[in-house]
């Protein structure tokens, strides 16, 4: 799936000279929070990368898809109580592919405020395991799981834009990815986009 939609934005590039003006592509680098409500809680932040491509076809309205591996977050706590130590450990992995329409502000002629909502389809993959050891466990013992699920869910964003140049912009925005199967998934972003 990422190497289809990377593909696809790769030949959108490669395609450029032949696009009508309003089409634009890019790429962003931040960091996503996830955090679960259960019981055994997952909680933490990774490093995200994401690509997008989308088409403002009106001064205030654009529309745009992307991709984003949210990244890798892991968690782990220890409990001691006469003499035996139980750990457990847990992490969480997601990504996703998400299409939305973006409501532009312009502020000034470089500057620019804008929110989305749209709908992403997320990917999330979780394992753990608990261990026992110490007195009276003898080689302690283990127990591991692990489950991946997909959910579509509505997603927002507000952010900033600034124009570096007619082409070039750099951009930072917030997201959210709602609630998935008990864990919250958020991100804040940095990035660039060029319009042809």
């Amino acid at each position: 799936m990422k190497k289809q939609f990377s593909l696809l934005v790769i030949a959108g590039v490669l395609a450029a000279p032949v696009l009508a003006e309003g089409f634009y592509a890019g790429a962003e680098v931040g960091r996503t929070k996830m955090k679960s409500s259960e019981d055994a809680d997952i909680k933490g932040n990774a490093t995200n990368v994401g690509v997008f491509a989308g088409y403002q076809f009106h001064p205030n309205v654009a529309v745009e898809a992307g991709y984003r591996d949210l990244g890798k977050i892991k968690y782990s706590d220890s409990e001691t109580y006469q003499g035996t130590t139980v750990t457990a450990n847990a992490s969480a992995k997601s990504r996703a592919l998400h299409a939305s329409v973006v409501g532009i502000v312009p502020v000034s002629d470089e500057f620019s405020l804008y929110g989305r909502v749209g709908v992403a389809r997320v990917n999330v993959k979780t394992a753990g395991n608990i261990s026992v050891s110490g007195a009276g466990v003898g080689n302690g013992m283990s127990i591991a799981g692990q489950d991946s699920f997909n959910k579509t869910k509505p997603m927002f964003g507000l952010g900033a834009r600034y124009a570096v140049s007619k082409e070039f912009g750099v951009r930072a925005e917030y997201s959210q990815f709602g609630k998935i199967e008990g864990v919250k998934v958020s991100s804040f972003t940095v990035g660039g986009d060029y319009s042809f």
